[in-house]
């Protein structure tokens, strides 16, 4: 009998406590590690201006590397058309040319591209401020166009290959 017993509960126990992950609806705050704050590509997205100033990592895939400086690229998260600015600072190596669609995180300092001291080497959008423009690739063109994240630039720090 007790055996029986003790067989029900076990049983009863690993049900309940297999696959109760809570809540899946509750977002989640970002990680801070030594590395400055882990942002999801979605969250900044919907609120760029909560992280402008701050370090983040953020995961992406590398859709452009410039070639003609070789100091910048941008990622993309699950939506392709939203680009997000990366910009190897002056005494940063060039990114290698390998990282071209890549999974990577990237960290760095989040800030805005028209306020920022250093050349973006991109067109501006229409209406905005004019910047450097020695390099009109496509993909510049189209970061300038899009709804969110075309202000903002990261300044890079360092990155690390996912796959």
């Amino acid at each position: 009998m007790i055996r029986k017993l003790f067989s029900i509960v076990f049983a009863a126990a690993l049900i309940t406590g297999c696959g109760n992950t809570g809540n899946k609806n509750v977002k989640s705050a970002p990680e801070v590690t030594d590395n400055g704050t882990k942002v999801e590509f979605t969250s900044l997205i919907e609120d760029p201006a909560s992280f402008v100033g701050k370090t983040i990592s953020v995961e992406g895939k590398v859709v452009h590397v410039c070639t003609h400086s070789g100091k910048k690229l941008f990622i993309t998260g699950e939506n392709p058309d939203i680009r997000l600015y990366v910009q190897a600072g002056e005494n940063m190596p060039k990114f290698p040319m390998e990282l071209l669609g890549s999974e990577i995180v990237v960290e760095g300092k989040l800030t805005s591209a028209v306020a920022s001291e250093m050349s973006m080497e991109m067109p501006a959008a229409e209406g905005a401020p004019a910047m450097a423009s020695s390099d009109t690739c496509e993909t510049s063109k189209a970061m300038a166009a899009q709804p969110v994240l075309a202000d903002l630039m990261m300044i890079y720090n360092k990155h690390e290959v996912i796959k």
